[in-house]
């Protein structure tokens, strides 16, 4: 079970670009980058101030909701990450990264949908969880194809130790 909560922990949350492009009504979804320290995303990596304030505005990992809820208190708070006076959703509106000073520096805004489109963290998570489904299924097989002897000679060997530990008793 490990290795399947590794393989979620690498990944970003991959909708949330998507469901921002859609709520703001971008052009583009926003790069990952506006909230999250790399492309690549990841736990523990949201800390660009949008992204930490989007948290402290309830935004949970995997639930759209909980960010279009975030997004609404930031346009109805006219909250600016950078303090330049621009509220984060007229800056994500204009193309620009809410997080830079003065709204400077536009977003690159990346066609690719989802945080977790480009970087190795993809492949690392993807890897981790196919070997581990393999390992899944290769033990599954020995189990299975073991014979039936080998299966039954454990049961009788198992009988066969408590009913002499019976008789040990019984004739002390």
């Amino acid at each position: 079970m490990q290795p399947i909560l590794i393989a979620v922990a690498l990944l970003a949350t991959p909708d949330f670009p998507g469901v921002i492009r859609q709520q703001l009504d971008l052009a583009a979804p926003p790069r990952c980058t506006i909230c999250h320290a790399t492309d690549a995303g990841g736990a523990g990596t949201v800390v660009q101030p949008f992204g930490v304030y989007l948290r402290s505005r309830g935004l949970r990992p995997f639930d759209e909701s909980s960010l279009r809820n975030a997004l609404l208190a930031a346009a109805g708070e006219h909250h600016s990450s950078n303090s330049s006076g621009i509220s984060d959703i007229d800056a994500l509106k204009a193309g620009e990264d809410p997080n830079s000073p003065g709204g400077a520096g536009g977003l690159a805004l990346a066609p690719a949908y989802g945080c977790s489109t480009s970087g190795p963290a993809d492949l690392l998570a993807l890897a981790t969880l196919g070997a581990w489904f393999l390992r899944s299924s290769v033990r599954r097989r020995r189990l299975s194809s073991a014979s039936p002897l080998k299966r039954g000679e454990a049961k009788r060997i198992a009988i066969a130790s408590k009913s002499s530990e019976a008789r040990w008793r019984s004739a002390g």
